[in-house]
């Protein structure tokens, strides 16, 4: 188990419009940040984490983080991935690109290293 691993992460608010395959892909991405040095090193560090009062997640931004419900699919997908059932290639960054503001969807294509798409989001590392 991960530290400050709570009892269900929220992917829901991260990945509403996704199969179990990709609510494991964001739930990979969260964890994989937990293991790099470069983030926080607990869940909720990962999730809430922002910089010049900009969070790394939008939907803790916006709300919908916290007005979510958690699917039965949800829970099915962080509990394999908390078991380690990872598919992510060691992405630490997604972006639905057909979504995303164009600078910051610049930022992603510059600064990272692109891994692959899964529905209409793009994994990073």
């Amino acid at each position: 188990m991960l530290p400050g691993h709570p009892p269900m992460m929220p992917v829901n608010s991260f990945i509403t419009f996704e199969n179990i395959s990709g609510m494991m892909l964001v739930a990979n991405v969260i964890i994989n940040r937990v293991l790099c040095d470069e983030f926080a090193d607990d869940i909720e560090g990962v999730v809430f984490a922002h910089s010049g009062g900009v969070y790394q997640f939008s939907p803790v931004c916006d709300g919908r983080y916290y007005s979510v419900h958690v699917s039965r699919t949800t829970k099915k997908a962080v509990e394999r991935a908390l078991s380690g059932e990872d598919n992510s290639r060691g992405a630490r960054y997604f972006v639905a690109g057909k979504y995303a503001d164009s600078d910051n969807l610049k930022w992603f294509r510059s600064s990272l290293k692109y891994l692959f798409s899964y529905g209409c989001h793009e994994f990073y590392k």
